[in-house]
């Protein structure tokens, strides 16, 4: 049997925990992204029915964790394929 001040966390906790997924390799923006939609679908009904649903600060966290996540992922991708244009040393061009 629910309890009636029991609040629904489900969607909330599941986001959170999939955007500690950005530890995985290869796994990172899929979970990422999973994440961000989650916690946007927890903040939606957590602004739409207060009482029901709760973990607002897991669905937040969640979202700026895989924003930032996404963000520094994008962004070591893209210094990745630039690599050869950036770095013109001799150092940098040296293969073993």
């Amino acid at each position: 049997m629910k309890e009636k001040n029991k609040r629904d966390k489900f969607h909330a906790k599941l986001a959170f925990y999939l955007s500690l997924g950005f530890w995985v390799p290869l796994f990172n923006v899929g979970l990422c992204i999973t994440s961000l939609i989650i916690a946007i679908m927890a903040i939606k009904k957590h602004s739409k029915d207060p009482k029901c649903f709760g973990g607002i600060g897991y669905a937040i966290t969640a979202l700026i964790l895989s924003i930032t996540s996404l963000i520094l992922s994008i962004l070591g991708l893209i210094l990745y394929l630039l690599s050869d244009q950036i770095c013109l040393s001799p150092i940098c061009t040296m293969k073993l």
